[in-house]
């Protein structure tokens, strides 16, 4: 039988972990991490082994600070997805009281990482500068 079936999990519990995090359902993510999840940024080589309680910080923080995000590409693998996203953010000057004020900055991002699941979880991030990295890393020919 083909990967199929298990690539499909893969991108479906990173989508829900996504959906969670749009809805801002902290709850949901705690259950799709494992309790050892290990995240590695983006040009380190070795992981930073963090708790699941310091993920779910950074990520309430993130979801509280009002990013609009937006899945570019999941590639569903066996037991990991390749996931490309773009982020948004309007910062708005609290020092100008106008409701259409003029002086806004808008932050704008992307974020590229293999994301590592078992049993259901995600257990490790590896951040990437890029998608193409990413796919490098995953042993897939950049598009």
């Amino acid at each position: 039988m083909s990967e199929e079936p298990a690539s499909r999990e893969s991108a479906e519990l990173l989508l829900r972990g996504y959906h969670a995090f749009v809805a801002g359902d902290i709850d949901a993510i705690e259950e799709m991490l494992d309790p050892d999840v290990e995240w590695v940024p983006a040009g380190e080589s070795d992981a930073v082994v963090v708790s699941r309680d310091r993920v779910l910080e950074v990520v309430a923080e993130r979801a509280a600070e009002g990013y609009h995000v937006v899945v570019d590409r999941a590639i569903g693998l066996a037991d990991r997805v390749v996931v490309s996203m773009r982020f948004s953010r309007i910062e708005i000057d609290p020092s100008d009281e106008r409701p259409l004020q003029s002086r806004r900055s808008y932050l704008l991002g992307r974020w590229a990482a293999v994301v590592h699941m078992r049993d259901g979880r995600v257990t490790r991030v590896d951040e990437h500068p890029h998608l193409e990295a990413a796919l490098e890393a995953a042993d897939l020919e950049p598009e």
